[in-house]
């Protein structure tokens, strides 16, 4: 019989508050935050997102409100049947 045992060693890293921000500042320099709604070459592409979610809801507005009133009344149907 063959046993395999996986184990992991726990190493925890402590560095002092200089450290950490110079850790921190290193990592703002390579890779800069970026949040797609504020920045403006993205502006034409978040509006353009947003009207096709408005006339996706608009075109599914019908359906699911029509199964949520169909499942409605069947459950309604259930509770007096009981």
């Amino acid at each position: 019989m063959k046993i395999t045992v996986w184990t992991w060693k726990d190493e925890r890293w402590t560095a002092d508050k200089e450290t950490l921000d110079a850790i921190n500042k290193m990592i703002k320099k390579e890779k800069p935050l970026k949040v797609k709604w504020v920045s403006q070459s993205s502006i034409p592409a978040a509006i353009g997102d947003k009207i096709f979610l408005a006339i996706g809801w608009i075109a599914m507005s019908p359906f699911i409100l029509s199964e949520l009133i169909i499942q409605g009344f069947k459950r309604i149907k259930r509770s007096i049947k009981k």
